[in-house]
């Protein structure tokens, strides 16, 4: 794994971010995976432990100079008060859409502020959700980056009838009201897992 950091970074440079995510596949080994690559400068090292133990959490945070960052698998504001309190986490990733929507986010958010650690959203969602969650970033004192997982979905861009929201690694948000993109039902029926239905159509029976 370090090998890969290694290559990574020397293919884009100092000046480009770089992750890693161990997909809370270790143990024993988190703290040495975790200080391997301090010297390449990683933005954050994700979910290096299971999410279910918070003081693990706490303890490879708290051992390694690489940012440990984790927090989608939670939910809700309390689920997230014991990462916050403890500090276990120098990045908190909340999935939006899942752990309790736009509002809750922002509570969390909030509450991470209070103990300086930066948000950097898990976003595996349309473009319209990429942009309703974007609009939770822009009003948070701590954000820190989104996340972004369409690279290999060819038609996600498809998906609304606005020009792509993510540009050069941006995402504009509109100042009118409402999210800002409108969704092509053409292409999202074009899409559909096979077996499903259409929200608003009645099922197949």
């Amino acid at each position: 794994m370090v090998d890969v950091v290694r290559a990574v970074r020397d293919a884009v440079g100092s000046e480009i971010m770089v992750a890693m995510d161990a997909h809370w596949k270790y143990a024993n080994g988190a703290i040495k995976l975790a200080q391997a690559p301090e010297p390449f400068d990683l933005l954050w090292l994700e979910d290096p432990v299971p999410p279910e133990n918070i003081e693990a959490q706490r303890h490879v945070t708290h051992s390694t100079r690489t940012p440990i960052c984790t927090g989608e698998n939670l939910y809700r504001k309390h689920g997230y008060r014991e990462l916050i309190e403890k500090q276990a986490a120098r990045i908190i990733a909340p999935d939006i859409p899942k752990m309790g929507g736009l509002a809750e986010a922002k509570k969390v958010a909030d509450h991470a502020d209070l103990y300086c650690i930066p948000i950097a959203p898990r976003n595996v969602a349309s473009p319209i959700a990429t942009v309703a969650g974007s609009h939770v970033c822009a009003g948070i004192n701590n954000f820190l980056v989104i996340e972004y997982h369409a690279h290999d979905v060819e038609w996600w861009s498809d998906l609304v009838k606005e020009k792509p929201p993510i540009d050069k690694g941006f995402i504009r948000i509109e100042d009118r009201p409402g999210p800002g993109p409108r969704l092509n039902e053409e292409a999202a029926r074009a899409h559909l897992k096979p077996g499903s239905s259409f929200f608003g159509d009645k099922p197949h029976g």
